[in-house]
């Protein structure tokens, strides 16, 4: 396994910077002929451009003096991808404050609604980083509940290149709470039939599809209990979060050492009451999860402190972060859960993820094929409640597999396993862009297709099954940094519909 992975980092990071590098030469060969055309010119010439030269670099220095940026910054970061001349003119410059409701429509969770206050910072359009960052500065609050009693509230802080500086600090505040959570198994029997495990309680048997198997659930015995929780849980989860970057190699690499202190309080739904699809209530039979704390097949039944320590790397050469028109973003990330830490648990997850961008007519249409491979394994003594998250350096985990942001067509944390594979396909086409109130919007049609597979060991991918779905999504980039997501994605068991923020990738 060390080979394939060692195989992938090489295939995925040096062949995009390969071609990035090429595709620069090929840009460079122009200026090295119109060098060579212009040995015939005069000394005059020769001296005036000389002076052009010493002047522009004089009016750059200045610029750079006035927004207190050093040259060795400049020079630090040279290499970084920066917006093209369009989107720079789309881009707005200064301090911009956007407060929006949150209206969420999510399978899982149900009908959500809440308040998000952004403030950006986006720095003047004369700034040498203005085409280099997303913003300077970026603050958002949020508060959020669903109608399935999902709460996530967050207080979050991003500063790239904070007192200009090479370093990016990522803060987090979040308490989440879910008194519906889903919990279908975990390792390879995850992707058992739904309604595995039954067999025991009023509403025997197994079910291809979701529709069916929620119709089957939902429903009392002459005894007034039910199954309707018997694939779900509920947990508390306060977090605290924080990261610091530095930028190597001309601004394209980045490293991130970052600390998360959380606690999860977990409530397994047997014996309680619980609300059925007719507004009726029942005491709930035993459920999934008590099958599996009772057989000792899950960690983490308790709750309990889970603090990480998280050392990652990343190579990004993409265009503007929020939404990348070129480029890729490779990411490797080893975190460590250990009692030394405060953790109740003594475990370990590493992580591979390559996204790429890629605009094949970039002059005819503002078309973008966008994709995501992930790999992720955990060691140790792991909780069931943190199985179903891949980490990236840019959120505080993804939740895989299945749901909003892996694989779309299948309820949330549907498959979860110490071992997981996810892969994402997107075409992002953007026919056109409009201002409303000195407000710039641009629609995206994006259709997708998703693929992924949990295992128990790196071995047991050879024969592991895969799951895919497929869709069709909305999205409206709202000035730009902030994206607007409407998806809706079908898989042989089930269809979904989400209505959310932000690109999944």
């Amino acid at each position: 396994m060390r080979i394939k992975l060692w195989s992938y980092f090489l295939v995925m990071v040096f062949v995009p910077l390969a071609i990035d590098a090429q595709a620069r030469k090929a840009k460079a060969n122009p200026k090295k002929a119109a060098t060579a055309a212009k040995d015939n010119t005069t000394a005059s010439d020769t001296q005036s451009d000389d002076a052009k030269a010493k002047a522009e670099h004089k009016e750059e220095v200045a610029n750079l003096t006035k927004h207190y940026i050093s040259e060795e910054l400049m020079e630090s970061i040279k290499n970084k991808r920066y917006l093209s001349d369009s989107d720079f003119a789309r881009k707005k410059g200064g301090i911009n404050v956007t407060g929006l409701p949150l209206i969420n429509s999510d399978p899982t969770t149900g009908i959500g609604y809440g308040a998000r206050a952004y403030l950006f910072n986006n720095g003047e359009k004369d700034d040498p980083l203005f085409r280099r960052t997303p913003y300077r500065q970026r603050v958002y609050a949020q508060f959020f509940q669903t109608t399935n009693g999902y709460e996530y509230h967050e207080l979050n802080f991003d500063a790239p290149y904070i007192g200009n500086t090479l370093y990016r600090l990522r803060a987090d505040l979040i308490f989440e709470q879910n008194t519906w959570a889903n919990f279908f198994g975990v390792g390879s029997r995850s992707t058992s039939a739904l309604g595995q495990g039954l067999s025991q309680n009023a509403a025997a048997g197994t079910f291809n599809n979701y529709g069916d198997f929620y119709s089957a659930i939902n429903s009392k015995d002459g005894s007034g209990h039910t199954d309707a929780a018997f694939s779900k849980y509920s947990y508390t989860h306060p977090v605290g979060i924080a990261t610091l970057e530095r930028d190597f190699f001309g601004g394209i690499v980045r490293p991130q050492f970052g600390l998360m202190v959380s606690k999860y309080s977990i409530n397994d739904l047997a014996n309680s009451q619980v609300k059925l699809s007719d507004g009726s209530y029942g005491t709930s039979n035993n459920t999934l999860l008590t099958q599996y704390c009772q057989a000792g097949q899950a960690v983490g039944c308790g709750g309990g402190w889970n603090n990480t320590m998280r050392f990652g790397i990343a190579i990004d050469i993409r265009d503007f972060e929020p939404d990348p028109n070129k480029g890729m973003l490779f990411e490797a990330i080893a975190e460590v859960s250990n009692q030394a830490l405060g953790s109740a648990y003594n475990y370990a997850r590493y992580t591979l993820s390559e996204k790429f961008y890629y605009s094949p007519f970039p002059k005819l249409a503002d078309l973008v094929i966008a994709g995501r491979a992930a790999y992720t394994q955990s060691a140790g003594d792991v909780p069931f409640y943190v199985m179903n998250q891949i980490s990236s350096t840019e959120t505080t985990y993804l939740s895989a597999l299945g749901g909003l942001r892996s694989l779309r067509g299948y309820k949330d944390s549907r498959f979860m396993a110490n071992n997981m594979a996810l892969g994402n396909l997107e075409l992002r086409w953007t026919p056109f862009d409009f201002n409303v109130l000195g407000q710039n919007f641009a629609p995206i049609l994006v259709p997708f297709f998703d693929i992924g597979s949990p295992f128990d060991t790196p071995a047991d991918i050879k024969n592991s099954q895969w799951f895919y779905s497929y869709g069709l999504g909305i999205r409206i980039a709202w000035n730009m940094a902030t994206i607007i997501m409407i998806d809706y994605a079908k898989s042989k068991e089930d269809s979904n519909l989400y209505i959310n923020f932000n690109h999944i990738f």
